[in-house]
C-alpha cells in the first residue's frame, strides 16, 4: 500500500507512548510509507525504525523551566517547526495521524483541510482545556482511537460523534515473550543486576499520588515475606520514598523508555496496576502495564475499578481488589500465589486473544476508500 503516505505526529518523546509505537509499526506491517514527525525518540527505537526504513524526524521538544510559560513556548515552537516540515512532505495520498491529543490540539487549525486520524490516549475528564480543545477537531477527523471501550461511549455521548471512536487495546507490538531474556543496554544489565534473584512484586509506570502503593507497602510488611517490591518509572510526587519508609525491601530502579523497560518486566513474578477513583480517566484505565505484564504470563495484582475488571478481571488474569484495603492486598496476593499456574496460563490467553490488527485493517480500509 506505497500509494498511502502517513505523516505520524507526536509533540513529546515518542518513547514514552507505547501505543503510538504500536501504531506505528502496524502501519508499517500494512506496507503503509509512514514517516514520523516528533519532539524526540531514544536510539534503541530509533534503530528500530531504521531497520523498518521508516524515517522519523526528530524536531526537539526542551521545555524552560518556568512551569506555564514552558508549555506556551514549547507548544509554540513545536506547531511552527512540525508544520514547516509537515508541509514539506504533503500530498495528495497523505494522511496525518496525531499520535496524541496534544499533537493534535497544538497544530490546530493548520490542519483543517488534510485528512487526519486522531489517536486519544486519555478521557481527559478532569482537564478542562484539552477536553474541550477536542470538540473542535474530533468531529473532523476521518477516524477516532481511543484504548478502552467505556471511553469510546463517553466521547461519542460527549462529542456527539455519529460513529462510536474505534478500541485499539494497549497492547504492545514489541513483546520479547521471553522469560529472563539477555539485557540489551549498560544501564538495563545495571538494573537487573539488582533484582534478578529476588521475588518480585512489580509497579512500573509513572509514579503518582493516584497511585498510591502505601496500602500494598502495609500489606507486604504485614505478610513478613520475602518479596522485593520494585518501582520503575518517571516520579511526580514522594511515592518512592513514602513506600521505603513503611516496607524497607523496596528498591526504585529510575525510568526506562519503551520497550526497554520490558527487559526489566520479565523478572517479575507478580506485576502491579492500581488506580484511584479520582476521575473517569482512572476508572476505565487503559494501561499498558497490563499487556506488558500477561505477555510474559505474570499475574496481576489490580485495583477494582472498571477498566481492570473488564479486563484482568474477567479472564481470571490477576486479582482485582480495593487497593486501600489492606487485608483484601493480603488475601489477592496469597490467592495468586497459591494458584500461580492458572492465573500465569489465563494472563498469557488474555495477552494472546487482543488482536489489534483488526482494528488497524479497520481503519487503513477507510484510508482506502477515501483516496478512491
Amino acid at each position: 500500500m506505497k500509494n498511502i503516505r502517513v505523516i505520524y505526529v507526536v509533540k513529546e518523546s515518542l518513547h514514552i507512548y507505547p501505543p503510538c509505537i504500536t501504531q506505528i509499526l502496524l502501519l508499517n506491517d500494512y506496507d503503509i510509507d509512514v514517516t514520523i514527525i516528533c519532539g524526540d525518540c531514544d536510539s534503541y527505537l530509533l534503530n528500530i525504525f531504521k531497520k523498518r526504513n521508516i524515517n522519523c524526524i526528530i524536531i526537539g521538544n526542551k521545555r524552560i523551566k518556568i512551569r506555564f510559560l514552558g508549555k506556551v513556548i514549547s507548544y509554540l515552537r513545536f506547531r511552527y517547526k512540525s508544520w514547516k516540515v509537515i508541509k514539506s512532505l504533503i500530498s495528495s495520498n497523505s494522511f496525518l495521524w496525531f499520535g496524541t491529543a496534544d499533537s493534535a490540539i497544538a497544530l490546530m487549525k493548520k490542519y483543517k483541510k488534510t485528512n487526519y486520524i486522531l489517536s486519544i490516549l486519555e478521557l481527559y475528564d478532569t482537564n478542562s482545556f484539552y477536553r474541550n480543545s477536542l470538540k473542535y477537531i474530533i468531529n473532523d477527523a476521518l477516524a477516532v482511537i481511543v484504548c478502552e471501550e467505556n471511553r469510546s461511549r463517553i466521547m461519542k455521548s460527549w462529542y456527539k460523534m455519529s460513529y462510536k471512536p474505534y478500541v485499539m487495546p494497549n497492547k504492545p507490538y514489541i513483546h520479547p515473550n521471553l522469560i529472563k531474556h539477555e539485557p540489551k543496554t549498560d544501564e538495563i544489565e545495571l538494573a537487573i543486576s539488582k533484582i534478578k534473584d529476588k521475588k518480585i512484586i512489580l509497579y512500573q509506570g509513572i509514579i503518582t499520588a493516584d497511585r498510591n502503593l502505601s496500602t500494598l507497602a502495609e500489606a507486604l510488611k504485614d505478610l513478613n515475606s520475602d518479596y522485593t517490591l520494585v518501582m520503575i518509572g518517571k516520579q511526580f510526587y514522594n511515592g518512592v520514598d513514602i513506600v521505603k519508609k513503611i516496607y524497607p525491601n523496596t528498591i526504585y530502579l529510575g525510568f526506562f523508555p519503551a520497550p526497554l523497560h520490558l527487559h526489566i518486566t520479565n523478572y517479575a513474578y507478580i506485576g502491579v496496576a492500581n488506580y484511584d477513583d479520582s476521575s473517569l480517566n482512572n476508572i476505565f484505565c487503559a494501561p499498558n502495564k497490563i499487556y506488558e505484564y500477561a505477555g510474559f504470563g505474570i499475574p496481576v495484582l489490580g485495583s477494582d475499578v472498571p477498566g481492570l475488571i473488564n479486563t484482568i478481571g474477567v479472564f481470571s488474569a490477576g486479582e482485582c481488589v480495593d487497593f486501600y484495603d489492606k487485608k483484601a492486598i493480603i488475601n489477592a496476593i496469597k490467592k495468586i500465589e497459591k494458584n500461580y499456574t492458572v492465573y500465569s496460563y489465563n494472563a498469557k490467553r488474555f495477552f494472546d486473544e487482543t488482536n489489534n490488527n483488526l482494528i488497524m485493517q479497520q481503519i487503513i480500509n477507510k484510508l482506502i476508500e477515501k483516496l478512491k
